[in-house]
């Protein structure tokens, strides 16, 4: 670095020389005088005395220069006290960046909660345009039933059971799956022919019949430990429309015997009867109570229609033409009998026999 006389400070060096000069002249005459009259300071000899007058007008002249340097360039005062001043601006500002810092933090942790906060936000309000549009989907599928309803093209009401079979445990448990395939064969052939007979239309447009994996399982939960004779039902879970998928719901019963072939489940003498409506009155009171000891006694009804079996019109008319007696003065007994062993599954299965009271009696 090039050496530049006129980079020198040259008013602090002349008070530094003028100072330096004053003290050095000032002490030397003290120490001539000091030496002269053999004073002696502190109890020194005056050889000491004098050494100690010399120390201390040095010690003057340095702190007299460092005070006229400090005072008149803040250079100098920056190097004489700046190590106490940077130190404790150095804590200072350490002290300051250990506060920014924990801001920092506290800053960056509710970012981050709010982060979570917006992506909580953002869920909730996808989940809740997805609910939206599900319940877009249901509703326009809703108008749409209503549609076909009105246009009576519901093919299947809620609860409407379309089929049901027996199971029995085997040494391997139940065959579930064989039980299963049935009732959805049996369904099929079901909806066919409702839809046949109520729309003349193809078979081939009825819904297809599925039972998923889910209602396979919890028939599996719930015969695994199970024993003994089953009834397994498939009802609609909700009104099905032309064209839609049914997914069925499988019930299961215990299935017991409750009436045995042949067995008498009610016989009434009938009189009086000379019009067929008047007979066919009694034999349908008749038949409603078979059909209410049916159900006390364990026979699963219909779920739909609330009944346990069902009479041809042929035959129940058939019975009615036996019942009539033009005269009104025989009577008529009438039995009606289980026409086969029956189940807690049904169906009533029923033989009605008429005989005159004294055919009875004999």
């Amino acid at each position: 670095m090039p050496f530049n006389l006129s980079e020198f400070n040259w008013p602090l060096v002349i008070i530094i020389a003028a100072i330096s000069a004053t003290m050095s002249y000032v002490g030397d005459i003290l120490g001539k005088k000091i030496g002269k009259k053999r004073i002696s300071i502190l109890r020194l000899r005056p050889r000491y005395t004098s050494t100690l007058i010399t120390i201390v007008t040095g010690i003057a002249v340095a702190i007299l220069t460092l005070i006229a340097a400090a005072y008149s360039s803040d250079s100098v005062k920056m190097a004489i006290f700046g190590p106490n001043i940077m130190a404790r601006r150095m804590t200072e500002l350490t002290n300051e960046v250990r506060e920014r810092r924990n801001e920092l933090d506290d800053m960056t942790l509710e970012l981050v909660a709010s982060q979570s906060e917006l992506s909580s936000i953002r869920a909730e309000k996808q989940a809740a345009e997805e609910a939206v549009a599900s319940l877009r989907q249901e509703t326009s599928s809703l108008k749409r039933g209503l549609a076909e309803m009105k246009e009576g093209r519901v093919i299947v009401f809620q609860g409407e059971m379309l089929a049901q079979t027996s199971l029995e445990s085997g040494e391997s448990g139940y065959d579930t799956d064989a039980a299963v395939e049935t009732l959805v064969g049996l369904s099929g052939d079901y909806l066919s022919r409702k839809i046949t007979e109520s729309w003349e239309a193809d078979a081939l447009d009825a819904p297809d019949v599925v039972v998923t994996k889910e209602m396979r399982d919890i028939i599996d939960v719930q015969l695994r430990s199970a024993s003994g004779r089953k009834v397994l039902r498939l009802v609609a879970p909700s009104n099905i429309v032309m064209g839609q998928t049914l997914e069925g719901v499988v019930n299961i019963f215990d299935s017991n015997l409750v009436f045995e072939e042949g067995e008498v489940l009610i016989r009434e003498r009938l009189s009086g009867f000379r019009t067929h409506e008047d007979a066919a009155d009694a034999l349908y009171t008749m038949l409603k109570y078979v059909n209410r000891a049916a159900v006390s006694k364990g026979i699963l009804p219909d779920p739909f229609s609330g009944t346990v079996g069902n009479l041809d019109s042929l035959d129940f008319y058939g019975i009615v033409d036996q019942i009539v007696d033009e005269s009104g003065d025989e009577s008529r007994v009438v039995t009606i009998l289980a026409a086969s062993d029956i189940y807690t599954e049904g169906p009533v299965r029923v033989r009605i026999e008429v005989g005159e009271e004294r055919a009875i009696e004999d």
